[in-house]
């Protein structure tokens, strides 16, 4: 999964697309990150394979993070190819988790706290390291190599 994600994300720089009125080296970092959260979650997930309960959590939490592609494409106006309004949308899901939680066993799990908080802290520090000189740099240099 993550290797195939950067690869069509690489892909998608090489071809110069991104959604209307985004910059392709910006956007570029939106699916790298996905699947460097993605990755992160999967690996904790199988290091917590025998603690079921928090083994669940960072697996839905990781299936959280890899959401945003298919809810930018909801014809909803305020999401329609707007990747930080999906963002935010799919925090709905773990809000959903975090009642689960607290319905459940009356306080929230640590792994929905440290796999969610790990997740909104990258998904909203990506937007301004994706608009640094830095980042267009390395977009830029990744678009030459494989060309």
């Amino acid at each position: 999964m993550v290797i195939v994600g950067w690869i069509a994300a690489t892909d998608r720089l090489l071809r110069g697309t991104a959604p209307p009125g985004v910059d392709t080296y910006f956007f570029y970092i939106t699916p790298m990150t996905d699947m460097v959260i993605f990755g992160a979650l999967i690996l904790f997930a199988f290091r917590a394979r025998r603690d079921p309960p928090a083994h669940k959590r960072i697996i839905y939490v990781a299936t959280v993070g890899i959401l945003i592609a298919a809810i930018a494409r909801f014809h909803v106006s305020w999401l329609f190819h707007k990747a930080p309004h999906a963002a935010i949308a799919s925090y709905a899901f773990l809000l959903l988790l975090t009642g689960y939680d607290l319905w459940s066993a009356h306080r929230v799990h640590r792994a929905t706290v440290w796999a969610s908080g790990f997740l909104i802290f990258v998904q909203q520090i990506r937007v301004p390291i994706g608009k640094t000189a830095a980042w267009h740099s390395f977009a830029a240099g990744v678009q030459l190599f494989f060309r």
